[in-house]
């Protein structure tokens, strides 16, 4: 990936980039003073970012750097700094905290009605601080006396996730290391908000919460990059969630859904196709998460036995199905989960597949699957049923229907410009709805089958050749290989994605200018974090923020990116997670020298 943003052919889109993640990066500039190149000049040691909840207050950015060794670049940033913020009108002072100075700045807005800023700074054992609260740089200094108590590191949580990474990373010292209360972070987000806008919709924050959510303490991980020569890149997750003491079934309300069993069967089945682009399975106790999806359903339908009532619909409306779903359908399902992506060409908005797979109990399950389906799909006017192969495929024409946006955006995940992302209205829309004009379901080989396309079903009922199969791809073996050695036994998901492929349709996309009206699954989550919340409410298209009308063809840059994978694993207290992208260059290199020893042989 170094090489690729190196390549020459790439300098005019990667220039481009630098100019709007500067834009991006302007939230600390503006609170602190401090641009990323000025780190790079005083950093003599690790770069900490942090975002510190408060109660009652607002959320704290918390910036720290190592400048052991650059004390005098240190010193020609403080002044930078004081030269800067005296531009724009503030107000300097000193003080001295526990024998240590400490220099505040107050910045005023310059807006009626938004409150003056506070950048506070102090070098504490060759530590640089910066904070834009004054109360949170006193307490900072306080725990430099490595007393316990109010500390990160005295958190169970973090303690936890931490130690997890550190027993799975074989002595491999992170590069990157993170850590966030995933309701933590969002309620300090949320109080950075611009003051008097009200909220609307659904608070997907308090329903997730009160539905015991908040069983998820902590997640964190560390982050390697170009290990050995084998990974590009490394990556190890630990997700902490305790049992919760007096619970029956270990978690409470619709927290008791989260039940992914491992086993040591979770390889790919004969009709998974060699051609895609990624491959995803996991383990999820279906029966179980039913039982417990009751009260999550009226919590966000907002009145209790909402989920009852859809179900008595269900069986007794007389214009509909007439299935009992527990009986009929949920009892005949396995736990197994499986989803298969890829695209047709030409690359448009609309051009990725996919396909959505659920393992049966048993040969008697796909019968009865099979007759629930086929009740389902004879009260739907806009389906209709074909046959393919000895196989029956029923082809629905569907309107665009949008999943609930769980108001925890992937675009709040920045704290270097937090106030940008913060003004998050909550709408009930979401980022992957789809319009799956096309759409099939077919009950066969022990599966129920579900196709974004009736066209991709069909060429996934196509192959038959063994040679046709992905578990015989030489990358895809490569990855198998890799993830099973980096956490060997049991698990509860994998995955198999060739970047190359993922990537392309998104790449061509922002080639052509059309990256915001992308239905790709992966073009869907970045629209959904560049796209700004006013717009979002009012289903405005977003114009796109790239010129990628500088990237070179895609052929020239798909040799960069190589297999990659990830692996999960179920724990008592929550799971772990080890993915890793497997390093393109390696391997031809190897190739090319054992080619070039064969040439000199002749």
């Amino acid at each position: 990936m170094g090489q690729l943003v190196q390549d020459e052919a790439m300098q005019p889109f990667m220039n481009d980039i630098k100019k709007q993640l500067e834009r991006k990066v302007s939230g600390v500039r503006d609170k602190l003073g401090v641009e990323l190149a000025d780190l790079q000049d005083i950093a003599g040691g690790e770069i900490g970012l942090g975002l510190v909840e408060r109660e009652n207050d607002r959320a704290a950015v918390v910036l720290t750097v190592d400048v052991t060794g650059h004390e005098q670049q240190l010193d020609d940033l403080l002044v930078k700094v004081r030269k800067d913020l005296s531009k724009r009108g503030a107000v300097r002072s000193n003080a001295e905290v526990a024998g240590t100075e400490m220099t505040t700045y107050t910045i005023p807005s310059g807006k009626e009605g938004v409150a003056d800023t506070t950048a506070v700074y102090f070098v504490k054992d060759n530590l640089l601080c910066a904070t834009d609260s004054a109360l949170e740089a006193a307490e900072m200094l306080q725990r430099f006396d490595g007393q316990a108590g109010g500390r990160l590191v005295d958190l169970e949580a973090y303690q936890k996730t931490m130690g997890r990474c550190v027993a799975g990373s074989s002595g491999l010292e992170p590069e990157v290391r993170w850590y966030l209360d995933p309701f933590g972070y969002t309620r300090a987000i949320r109080s950075m908000a611009t003051s008097g806008k009200k909220r609307i919709g659904k608070d997907y924050l308090k329903i997730l919460s009160s539905q015991g959510f908040g069983a998820i303490k902590g997640i964190g991980g560390f982050i390697n990059l170009a290990v050995g020569g084998s990974y590009e890149f490394l990556h190890r997750t630990a997700i902490y969630a305790p049992p919760v003491p007096g619970a029956r079934d270990k978690y409470k309300l619709a927290m008791r859904m989260m039940k992914f069993p491992n086993d040591d069967k979770l390889i790919t089945q004969k009709w998974v196709p060699r051609k895609l682009a990624s491959f995803r399975t996991f383990n999820f106790d279906l029966a179980n998460a039913f039982e417990h999806f009751d009260t999550l359903f009226d919590a966000v339908a907002g009145y209790e036995e909402a989920f009852d009532g859809v179900l008595e619909g269900l069986e007794r409306d007389p214009y509909g199905p007439q299935v009992k779903v527990k009986q009929d359908f949920i009892a005949h399902l396995g736990q197994r989960v499986m989803l298969v992506t890829d695209y047709e060409v030409p690359i448009s908005p609309q051009c990725e597949r996919f396909l959505f797979v659920i393992e049966l109990a048993g040969d008697e399950s796909e019968k009865a699957i099979a007759a629930t389906v086929e009740k389902f799909m004879k009260s739907d006017p806009n389906a209709s049923k074909t046959e393919y192969q000895g196989k029956t495929i029923w082809e629905i024409q569907e309107a665009d229907e949008d999943i609930p946006d769980l108001d925890i955006a992937i675009a709040d995940l920045d704290l270097l410009d937090p106030i940008d992302e913060a003004n998050s209205s909550g709408n009930d829309g979401g980022a992957f709805g789809a319009d799956l004009s096309t759409s099939a379901v077919c009950v066969t080989e022990g599966n129920l089958f579900i196709a974004s396309h009736a066209s991709y079903l069909r060429k996934i009922f196509a192959h038959s050749d063994k040679e046709d199969e992905l578990g015989t791809a030489g990358d895809y073996r490569e990855v198998d290989a890799a993830l099973t050695r980096l956490l060997a036994g049991p698990v509860s998901a994998r995955s198999f994605l060739r970047t190359d492929e993922v990537y392309r349709p998104t790449y061509e996309l922002l080639r052509q200018g059309k990256m915001p009206e992308s239905e790709t699954l992966l073009g869907r989550v970045l629209n959904r974090m560049l796209t700004a919340p006013d717009d979002e409410d009012e289903g405005i298209l977003r114009e796109q923020k790239i010129d990628g009308r500088k990237l070179p063809e895609f052929e020239m840059v798909r040799r960069y990116f190589g297999p990659a994978g990830t692996i999960v694993r179920s724990d008592e207290d929550g799971w772990f997670i080890v993915g890793a992208t497997l390093s393109k260059m390696a391997p031809q290199a190897n190739h090319q020298n054992i080619s070039a020893g064969r040439s000199r042989i002749r």
